[in-house]
């Protein structure tokens, strides 16, 4: 395999490359589905409608803690004709959650019982039908739907669930990421003290950062072992893993333009390049393609770039496989406290800290060094600018 630079020779824009992206998978079959557990299926995805099999309450319970009664026996009752009334017949003594005895449908508040003692009670007012009562059905009704296919669970639906008699729910199958770091620089932090760490070596955390990226989008993820420069070893990893149950292919460096950079001609051999290159800042040298009809990225190696390039391009796909929307940043209006300047023809993620001052929120401009990762965790926010525009 050749180990001649590549060129960017057809950069797209973001939107180009994002419309390039889904168009390409926009035909994804829907994943399989797998029964699981409602207490274990908190941040999955529903694969079909979800209805009740028992109504919530199941039976018409008391509400409160009293006497239940038959309403029309207690009406006419006031403070100055009080009624009494005959316990173990005309009313009967409950506890909140307790089934309402039968023929009754109402229950007084013990505090406003006077007990006359023999057997006997007096009520100063009269009760109405269904007076602190939960009726059948109040909260759930059997057969109900209570949720639509394609409804991330949350922690609120465990309790919806298991109270209309639903503990095992359909939910689509993760979306299965191997992610390969590359890179002959790189060592392993677990393996390698810091003591013996030697000019030129890295430590290579990529892959965990994605990782986690990954699980956050609904997905799960394999670290393969790191791969030296070696066009050979990588292709015989991208070839083995789409040729098995992953669903996606993520490399981690030799995207870029330099003569040990093989990802595009790794995927060109075995599949088809989509996008080389895209005008954005930080994340342009990134690759998508295609082996076997699944999606591979080649994902810049700094840090930074990576996680632009996931949060753009691969975070929105695996939303797509699982049938929910694309995650959307809160937005805010800010004014930068310096003029910001910025390359024409380039969409520029430009991190930043955010500060209240008065009515207003301004915003300083961190480094813009895609090799620092602390300028995300050091962020309160990305101002994104235009590629039409060379200074704010």
């Amino acid at each position: 395999m050749s180990n001649q630079r590549n060129i960017y020779l057809n950069m797209k824009t973001l939107k180009e490359a994002r419309q390039i992206l889904f168009e390409g998978f926009s035909r994804f079959q829907p994943l399989l589905k797998e029964t699981i557990s409602v207490p274990d299926a908190v941040g999955r995805v529903l694969a079909e409608p979800v209805t009740a099999v028992i109504s919530s309450p199941n039976f018409h319970l008391s509400a409160m803690d009293g006497i239940a009664v038959t309403a029309a026996t207690t009406f006419g009752a006031s403070e100055t004709r009080p009624k009494e009334l005959v316990m173990d017949t005309d009313a009967f003594y409950v506890n909140t959650g307790h089934v309402m005895p039968e023929n009754t449908d109402a229950v007084i508040m013990i505090e406003h019982v006077n007990d006359m003692g023999r057997g006997r009670v007096e009520i100063e007012a009269p009760a109405f039908p269904w007076q602190n009562v939960r009726k059948v059905g109040e909260d759930i009704v059997a057969t109900e739907l209570l949720f639509p296919h394609n409804h991330a669970i949350t922690p609120y639906c465990v309790g919806a669930l298991l109270s209309g008699g639903v503990f095992f729910v359909p939910v689509r199958k993760k979306p299965n990421v191997l992610v390969i770091p590359t890179g002959s620089e790189l060592v392993d932090w677990r393996e390698t003290s810091l003591e013996d760490l030697k000019p030129g070596q890295v430590l290579e955390t990529n892959s965990f950062v994605l990782g986690k990226l990954i699980e956050s989008c609904g997905g799960a993820f394999v670290r393969h072992e790191m791969l030296t420069d070696d066009p050979g070893i990588i292709k015989q990893a991208i070839f083995d893993a789409v040729n098995s149950d992953f669903d996606m292919v993520l490399t981690v460096g030799g995207s870029s333009a330099g003569s040990e950079d093989y990802t595009r001609n790794v995927i060109d051999d075995l599949g088809r390049v989509l996008v080389h290159g895209v005008t954005i800042m930080p994340g342009k040298p990134v690759i998508i393609g295609t082996i076997k009809e699944k999606p591979i990225f080649g994902i810049p190696g700094y840090p930074v770039s990576a996680i632009i390039v996931f949060e753009q391009f691969v975070g929105p796909l695996l939303s797509l496989m699982l049938g929910q929307p694309e995650k959307q940043r809160p937005t805010a209006n800010v004014e930068p406290t310096k003029k910001i300047a910025s390359k024409l023809g380039v969409e520029e993620f430009l991190r930043v800290k955010l500060g209240a001052v008065g009515n207003r929120i301004v915003a300083t401009p961190l480094p813009r060094a895609a090799g620092c990762i602390t300028t995300l965790t050091e962020a309160d926010g990305i101002i994104r600018v235009p590629n039409n525009i060379t200074a704010s």
